[in-house]
């Protein structure tokens, strides 16, 4: 069982670096054959091809001065690994993981993909938002989100069903957090999550 201390979840800093688009092309294959791209932890290695991609520059950011990361995102849930990022991570995030090709202009960047779910919540002490209507809340999941430390089996990567589209990593020996700090891997936000 590997040390971990903290939980962390991340996303990609918008306000610093670039995001990745699907080409358009790909959007229209993917409407044309009812397969839109979702990463909803089951495998996609089989019914893969190469995904092409894009930079996301429009008016509202063409002057912000974005930079490109190591690590970017595609859409708001997704991420792609460049060359360099994928080489470092690769032989320490475990087989949960799938490096899915992307054609970037030409230069190969990867889709990562995790696998699976575990069930790491820690379900007596998080608190969910709930709406009018006394749904859990879709913007706003939760008041208080508690993972149980002693429940994670990957401690490099994992997400859980309950948090849906949201990504985990903890600070134990190389887990994401550790690798992405150790070798300034650029893109990404780290926020604690508590943990138990």
């Amino acid at each position: 069982m590997p040390n971990i201390d903290k939980v962390y979840r991340f996303v990609i800093d918008p306000d610093k670096y670039l995001y990745l688009n699907e080409t358009g092309f790909e959007q229209t294959m993917q409407l044309t054959e009812g397969q839109l791209l979702n990463f909803d932890g089951s495998s996609r290695r089989d019914n893969w091809r190469t995904l092409g991609i894009n930079w996301l520059i429009h008016e509202s950011n063409k002057d912000l001065d974005l930079e490109i990361p190591d690590i970017a995102g595609l859409g708001a849930t997704s991420f792609v690994l460049s060359q360099k990022a994928k080489t470092i991570l690769e032989p320490y995030l475990g087989d949960n993981v799938e490096y899915l090709e992307c054609d970037l202009n030409g230069e190969l960047w990867f889709a990562m993909n995790v696998l699976g779910f575990e069930d790491a919540i820690e379900h007596e002490l998080t608190e969910f938002n709930y709406n009018k209507r006394g749904q859990i809340s879709r913007t706003r999941r939760f008041k208080r989100l508690v993972m149980d430390k002693k429940k994670i089996n990957n401690s490099a990567i994992f997400r859980t069903k309950e948090t849906t589209l949201r990504y985990f990593t903890t600070d134990a020996e190389n887990s994401f957090y550790r690798l992405v700090k150790e070798n300034n891997l650029t893109g990404l936000e780290f926020t604690e999550v508590e943990a138990k």
